[in-house]
């Protein structure tokens, strides 16, 4: 399965590579390695599928972006169509925590058990709009210290997209593979929400695909400290490395400390 895993996003990379503009930059303090920010949005810090614990990361991220510098940086965004499949709104007598078993989009006769939620990150609403000191923190970067790429995945209604390399049935793969591959990365590190679900879906393809993946511990989080905590074990168990960002950075040293 990790051969045509592998056989499938080559073929994706030689698809898509002439359509991704290479952004030409400097030589940076971390060299091959990228920023990966996971859904930083609205309605998963205080929107419809908001948590306490989520706005907790936000000091962190800011760090990464502000006192390093970087390469790449991706930022991921859930950008769901009004009828997506894992709207509970979107099936009759289903509630919200529940699930239904759906299809495979190429595939009828193979289904997948898909959960439910409330209805979020649909484009034109605030809710799926970054967290606005995420952005404006991008938009600082975006052509002057780095090239930011956002990937906004989960559109087709009828497949969800916990991974920001591909939807779940990798049916389609986004352009992240391609633009990492164009910009000569070989480890990411990986921020953002939720822990369990897209983080996790994120961190697995990462690996799948041979890159080095790093996990800022205190840079993400799920809807509980449990929740979080079993999603950790599971990504050390594939291989993920996981660090606090203390930590990560005395092995790193920031730009801010002018050691290059």
């Amino acid at each position: 399965m990790k051969a045509d895993f592998l056989r499938i996003a080559a073929s994706a990379v030689l698809t898509l590579g002439p359509l991704v503009h290479a952004v030409p930059y400097s030589p940076h303090l971390h060299k091959s390695v990228a920023l990966v920010l996971i859904d930083i949005q609205n309605d998963f810090i205080d929107g419809s599928l908001g948590s306490p614990r989520a706005s907790a990361i936000l000091p962190k991220v800011y760090k990464l972006l502000e006192d390093h510098e970087w390469p790449f940086i991706a930022a991921s965004q859930d950008w769901h169509p009004k009828d997506h499949v894992s709207f509970a709104s979107a099936h009759a007598d289903s509630q919200l925590g529940g699930s239904v078993e759906i299809s495979f989009v190429d595939s009828p006769l193979k289904t997948e058990n898909q959960s439910l939620y409330a209805d979020h990150c649909v484009p034109g609403t605030w809710g799926a709009q970054l967290e606005s000191g995420i952005q404006s923190r991008l938009w600082d970067l975006e052509g002057y210290r780095a090239p930011v790429h956002y990937i906004k995945k989960a559109q087709d209604h009828s497949v969800d997209s916990y991974s920001a390399f591909a939807d779940n049935q990798y049916h389609r793969f986004t352009t992240l593979h391609s633009e990492l591959s164009l910009h000569s990365i070989n480890t990411i590190v990986v921020t953002g929400l939720i822990t369990s679900a897209c983080v996790r879906g994120t961190s697995i393809d990462g690996i799948k695909l041979g890159y080095e993946v790093i996990l800022i511990e205190d840079a993400t989080e799920s809807f509980s400290a449990e929740d979080k905590e079993n999603a950790i074990k599971e990504l050390q168990g594939w291989g993920v490395q996981v660090k606090n960002l203390t930590d990560w950075e005395a092995e790193h040293p920031t730009s801010a400390t002018g050691h290059y």
